[in-house]
């Protein structure tokens, strides 16, 4: 009872105390410039606050965003006339710890993961997914059948439904229901983010010898297969932490957490860094 207490209290000071009036955001982005091959930090003193945020996303219709703060919240903006309405926690966030999050490629869910309790079960960490009804988001569910001996943290789902976590894993959705998770051979990291086709992941990897992550790509072959991942450079990487990676659904930008701030970027390195050699399986884009 103390624990929900606090939370709740938390609530309260990360949602009301930080923004004091809201400023009038119209147009894509929350009115944002966007950014060239150089990172920088998206909307400060919005998204991007004296707090901690990071698994910034938004919604293929571009009028929604999505992230985390301070390890337990999960937030939400929305336009509404046009106009972007100031951040609150998700109908769904604010009683439990809960983690990262991520929309479904086609809008309808949010995928997220939490340490809310489920009847029957010993572990505290499972994916929970809400639903969108009538513009309203729905009162999440568990899936209980996700087969992992791990713990299930970062989730990030494509366009078939597989999901991608931590390790690097694959729950494989196959006629209604998932397999048991695969582990994807010469791929290490975590936070991944995984293409809407899968024709490419990105992933956080710990740099040897160092408390700091750097971000990874790598591309699926049509044999199923996945390149060696390459370091997304210089420009992306930092001295810091990056992880917690999103790319819109046009293909343009490129979000990232760097020192639990949110940042965005030209998404053209993606093609840049695409093998010349590579195999393209049947439906991804070249």
């Amino acid at each position: 009872m103390r624990s929900a207490r606090w939370i709740i209290g938390l609530v309260a000071v990360l949602t009301c105390g930080l923004y004091g009036e809201f400023p009038r955001l119209t147009g894509p982005y929350l009115g944002q410039t966007p950014p060239g091959m150089t990172p920088e930090i998206f909307a400060p003193g919005i998204v991007s606050t004296q707090a901690d945020e990071y698994a910034f996303e938004i919604s293929p219709s571009g009028d929604e965003m999505l992230f985390s703060r301070s390890g337990k919240l999960i937030l939400i903006t929305r336009k509404r006339d046009g106009i972007w309405l100031p951040p609150v926690v998700a109908p769904f966030s604010g009683k439990h710890i809960d983690g990262e999050s991520c929309f479904s490629p086609d809008g309808k869910k949010i995928y997220f993961c939490s340490r809310r309790p489920v009847p029957g079960e010993k572990s505290v960490r499972f994916v929970w997914v809400s639903e969108r009804s009538n513009g309203i988001w729905e009162k999440p569910v568990v899936l209980k059948n996700l087969i992992y001996s791990g713990i299930i943290h970062a989730p990030t789902v494509a366009a078939s439904g597989n999901i991608y976590d931590d390790g690097i894993v694959r729950f494989e959705y196959q006629n209604g229901r998932y397999l048991p998770a695969e582990k994807i051979p010469n791929l290490e990291g975590g936070f991944p983010y995984i293409a809407p086709d899968e024709s490419y992941m990105i992933v956080s990897r710990r740099i040897p010898g160092t408390n700091n992550a750097d971000l990874f790509i790598s591309y699926h072959n049509a044999d199923g297969t996945w390149t060696r991942s390459v370091s997304l450079g210089e420009k992306v990487n930092s001295p810091a932490l990056e992880g917690n990676s999103f790319v819109t659904a046009d293909g343009k930008y490129l979000f990232f957490s760097r020192k639990f701030d949110i940042y965005w970027v030209d998404a053209g390195i993606i093609e840049k860094l695409r093998p010349k050699n590579l195999t393209i399986k049947q439906g991804d884009k070249p």
